[in-house]
């Protein structure tokens, strides 16, 4: 493997907000700290607004990450000039690794291939092969991408599975699986726990955070709690589905005095306070592929309960340093919150946390990214 590549990073990074742009960012920063020399292209205008419901740029404009110096901003969903033109320029790259936000951005990404001719080393890096509720014609459009590229980085086993049947059989297609590891983001590392409006201080505080969507099972979550008087739920985030269907499953089951919900974005640098003031996060998702929010909760000493969806389970040790449970499953959920209501649990899997593993998973990741020059 070359010691220095040249590597061209295609993706979004601030000001748009949410942890792929996090991640795009803090690839290019690790590239280069491993010795490689990197540029960012970033978008101007990345798709339009009815893709992507919630807020799609950082408020106040506040870095989640340090930007990268070597960073343009030039590319527009609405424009295939700029299309071009970042293919013509990525033309002396040893590797350009593409993020795969969106099958929508199949057609751009086909013409900035095709501009950068032979030369660079082609991969597309797959947060989730397909969108979690996919479109007719998305399967279609990244197979077609996947195997114009003839390479794709994922973040499980059964992404790449899904990757292979999504190429089809026979395609000649390099399909490599890498950990992913948590962003370099301003968290607000030393800032004070905020736990809340606390009216019981012996309820255990279970918290969700993040964009709320019906895949991520908080329904359930709070069907659960209903059944375990020792818990109080916090959800923050930005709801995909009216957030009063929420608050009425709520006011339903009788225990508005116990769950908390807040409709709004999340800045990076409230994270850390957040975090600290919950005492368990929860992921209870029916379905996914992988969250950042197991890392960034480790990162803070908190434990995790999860559902087996995804890479969830391979995130957090059962027993260990959080719970896992069956995706899908409110008994398996409820059960779950029994046990962590118990006397000494929580401080037991508090102290089984390691609040430093996201940062030894990097050093495989760009490996990765780099080993994929070599054809």
């Amino acid at each position: 493997m070359p010691r220095s590549l040249r590597i061209v990073i295609v993706g979004p990074t601030h000001p748009y907000s949410g942890g792929i742009a996090a991640h795009t960012t803090t690839v290019a920063h690790r590239l280069r700290a491993a010795g490689h020399q990197v540029h960012l292209m970033s978008w101007k205008a990345q798709y339009p607004s009815f893709l992507r419901g919630g807020t799609t740029r950082v408020p106040g404009s506040e870095p989640e990450v340090e930007p990268f110096a070597s960073t343009t901003e030039r590319l527009t969903w609405y424009n295939p000039l700029t299309w071009l033109r970042a293919g013509f320029a990525m033309r002396k790259a040893d590797v350009v690794l593409v993020t795969g936000v969106t099958p929508y951005h199949a057609v751009p990404y086909a013409a900035m291939h095709v501009a950068a001719g032979r030369r660079p080393r082609g991969v597309v890096l797959a947060h989730n092969v397909l969108p979690h509720e996919p479109g007719r014609f998305d399967e279609r459009l990244v197979g077609a991408m996947y195997r114009q590229y003839g390479a794709v980085l994922v973040h499980s086993d059964d992404q790449a599975a899904l990757a292979r049947q999504v190429v089809g059989d026979g395609a000649d297609v390099d399909v490599r699986v890498a950990r992913l590891p948590l962003p370099d983001f301003v968290a607000g590392d030393d800032a004070p726990a905020t736990p809340g409006d606390r009216t019981d201080a012996d309820l255990v505080t279970v918290g969700f955070f993040g964009m709320v969507r019906h895949y991520k099972g908080v329904d359930q979550l709070i069907e659960a709690a209903a059944r375990v008087p020792g818990v109080r739920v916090v959800v923050r985030g930005e709801f995909w589905q009216p957030v009063e269907e929420y608050r009425e499953q709520v006011r339903s089951l009788g225990i508005e005095d116990r769950v908390e919900i807040v409709d709004e974005y999340v800045a990076m640098a409230e994270m850390g306070a957040m975090i600290r003031g919950f005492d368990v996060v929860a992921l209870p998702y029916r379905t996914g592929s992988s969250s950042f929010n197991v890392a960034l909760a480790n990162r803070f000493g908190t434990p995790v309960l999860a559902s087996d969806a995804g890479t969830l389970a391979l995130d957090v040790h059962d027993g260990v340093d959080g719970l896992v449970v069956p995706a899908d499953d409110v008994d398996a959920l409820a059960a779950a919150l029994e046990r962590i209501v118990r006397p000494g649990e929580l401080e037991r899997l508090r102290a089984g946390v390691d609040q430093h593993a996201s940062d030894r998973m990097w050093t495989d990741y760009t490996d990765t990214v780099a080993g994929f020059s070599e054809r």
